[in-house]
């Protein structure tokens, strides 16, 4: 009996030490040092490179806001029109409303649609810290305020959400997510599927001066991904995505939870939860993701369409006159708007 005690105690030991090393080891790897940037350089960029990000305030829009479950204050670039069908716009990374002027006009007059734009949570003139969300998922919260709000204003309208890059992987997390405002069709271009999407390409890679323009801390992903598997949330906020941007810039990095809030952790599960209408389109020169491995993706995971639209990249895709008529036709096959012209 005593020997049966003497082991068990060297067994609780054993099994202490070692839950304690564990914690250590990821304490470790979250409080490890942040990636540094060799010194800031001006990147040049080419005239239709510049042009792509879409600076520039082609159409006519309203300012909207609304009012988040938390209070907080979602803004938006309101497209008027008199439609039964509404696209709710959600931008990309280190992106906003302003930047998707274009994309937004272009695509509410191919799709005869009211557009909203947002600025997502720490973005453009939305409430929140810069690249931070309050907790994982609230992207898609913000979202689905959004959505019943417009429900309100039209009962008997459609509302598509239409996402480009972090705003399609957050279009998908909508998908996923239980007990949120039902939609009538996701539009995504060159969506983020996830970090084990074969769409997803390295993060750090470097141009001729050796300079990267991101930087990936994956011990503190990690860490963290394994902290909060046991319910440990206090270092979410701490910045994982890095930029090779001025300080100056809105938005230079993304913490643990907004970035875990970007994209489903399983884009097969996120794809095949999509019960409507489905359309993406992905520039064939796309600079983020692997363009040549959304096809089979999408066939193979959903029963959206897919289009790859030649000589446009990850940004340009967003202006393309042929993506657009890709939009009208699908909007005009699925019923989604009345008189499309």
């Amino acid at each position: 009996m005593f020997a049966n005690k003497k082991t068990l105690k060297i067994i609780s030991l054993s099994v202490v030490s070692l839950v304690v090393v564990y914690f250590v080891l990821v304490v470790f790897l979250v409080t490890s040092d942040e990636p540094q940037f060799k010194a800031q350089k001006a990147q040049e960029m080419t005239p239709q490179q510049i042009d792509d990000l879409g600076f520039e305030q082609r159409f006519k829009n309203s300012p909207a806001t609304f009012t988040m479950r938390d209070n907080a204050l979602i803004t938006a670039q309101h497209f008027e029109k008199d439609s039964d069908l509404t696209i709710v716009v959600l931008h990309g990374i280190l992106s906003s409303s302003y930047m998707n002027n274009r994309f937004a006009g272009m695509m509410g007059q191919a799709a005869n649609a009211q557009v909203y734009s947002l600025d997502l949570r720490g973005h453009g003139a939305s409430s929140g810290a810069p690249g931070d969300v309050s907790y994982i998922g609230q992207y898609v919260d913000d979202v689905a305020d959004v959505v019943a709000s417009l429900k309100k204003d039209k009962p008997t309208g459609k509302i598509i959400l239409a996402g480009h890059s972090m705003g399609g992987g957050i279009s998908l997390r909508y998908a996923l997510k239980q007990n949120v405002p039902d939609i009538d069709g996701y539009l995504l271009f060159a969506p983020q599927l996830g970090e084990d999407s074969p769409t997803n390409v390295s993060a750090g890679k470097s141009n001729e001066e050796g300079q990267s323009f991101i930087a990936v801390h994956l011990g503190r992903i990690i860490g963290l991904a394994l902290l909060n598997s046991h319910g440990i949330h206090h270092w979410n906020h701490l910045p994982v995505l890095f930029f090779n941007l001025p300080a100056q810039m809105p938005v230079t990095q993304y913490t643990f939870r907004s970035s875990a809030s970007m994209s489903p952790t399983d884009y097969k599960s996120a794809l095949g939860a999509v019960d409507k209408p489905l359309l993406v389109l992905v520039g064939e020169n796309d600079e983020a993701f692997n363009a040549a491995a959304y096809e089979t993706q999408i066939a193979t995971y959903s029963d959206g369409d897919f289009h790859l639209i030649k000589g446009q990249s990850h940004n340009g895709v967003r202006h393309d006159v042929l993506a657009m008529n890709h939009v009208k036709d699908w909007v005009e096959t699925h019923d989604l708007a009345k008189d499309v012209k």
